[in-house]
């Protein structure tokens, strides 16, 4: 069993404990930051697997943590999945993480999982 870590940066902290839930139901260990000071300090001590990263949050929002994990040499192949209600902003990352990295709020839980599943694998392939 693969030991595959997930950092979720979300400020809400009830879709927080709802990437806990599913993610861990399907054997991922999960990392939570509550705002995206936090969520950079996490990803650079923890180096997770794959981000899960909200847009709207305090001090530091989601596109200037994905700028600055993408310029750190140590996190910047992690792949991240940006899930948010900043509608306005989806359609231009859609351009630069891809269309299938980018969720709206509310999300399908099924199609993340699947989209996660295709980036890191699962905890319980053979390593």
């Amino acid at each position: 069993m693969k030991n595959i870590k997930i950092l979720v940066v979300e400020d809400d902290p009830s879709v927080r404990e709802l990437f806990k839930v599913l993610l861990e139901g399907e054997g991922y260990e999960i990392l939570q930051a509550e705002n995206g000071m936090d969520g950079l300090k996490r990803a650079e001590q923890d180096s997770p697997d794959l981000m899960i990263l909200d847009l709207m949050m305090p001090d530091e929002d989601g596109e200037t943590v994905l700028g600055k994990v993408r310029s750190n040499s140590a996190l910047s192949e992690v792949p991240i999945l940006v899930v948010s209600g900043k509608y306005e902003a989806l359609d231009r990352l859609k351009e630069t993480l891809g269309d299938g990295n980018v969720f709206s709020k509310p999300f399908e839980p099924t199609k993340l999982m699947d989209r996660i599943g295709e980036l890191v694998g699962h905890p319980d392939d053979e390593e």
